[in-house]
């Protein structure tokens, strides 16, 4: 696998390639589920995301084929973001997930700590953080009346 920094060309397949893997998780989320848009979220692109000096899209290449992306927020005190991760859903469960978060634990050597967020109807996703990439869940934030809310994670870096 190939992980380097998305360009602007490569905007709209990211995208597309992130609809694609938040549409395969539509059906653990419940009919009722209630529409509120994280901070920011509603302005999120990955044409400015790449143009965000605080942000790092990269795009994930088998070959030369874009299956994934991730986006990572830091900062100067050394705590940085993963906001997205995502893999084509034909591609996910054959380690690219994993192998692209281990690369970019790599990219950030100065990192103190990692965190993210992540819906608590996405069971894959607390498994995958948890078990493999070896996360802590510290708290949830944002419970809806529809018993939906958000995950938020910690890892210490190495």
């Amino acid at each position: 696998m190939l992980i380097k920094a998305a360009i602007l060309a490569n905007a709209t397949e990211l995208e597309q390639i992130y609809s694609l893997s938040f549409e395969s998780n539509a059906s653990f989320f419940p009919d009722d589920m209630e529409e509120e848009d994280d901070e920011g979220e509603e302005d999120f692109s990955f044409e400015s995301a790449i143009m965000m000096p605080d942000k790092t899209v990269l795009g994930l290449w088998i070959n030369d084929r874009l299956i994934g992306g991730a986006v990572i927020s830091g900062n100067s005190t050394g705590i940085h973001t993963l906001d997205r991760l995502f893999i084509l859903p034909e591609e996910q469960g054959k380690g690219y997930g994993f192998h692209a978060w281990m690369e970019i634990e790599n990219m950030y050597p100065d990192a103190k700590e990692w965190t993210l967020r992540t819906p608590t109807c996405l069971i894959n996703n607390v498994c995958f953080y948890v078990n493999k990439c070896g996360f802590t869940i510290v708290r949830v934030e944002d419970m809806g009346k529809d018993g939906v809310g958000m995950y938020v994670f910690s890892k210490k870096a190495s």
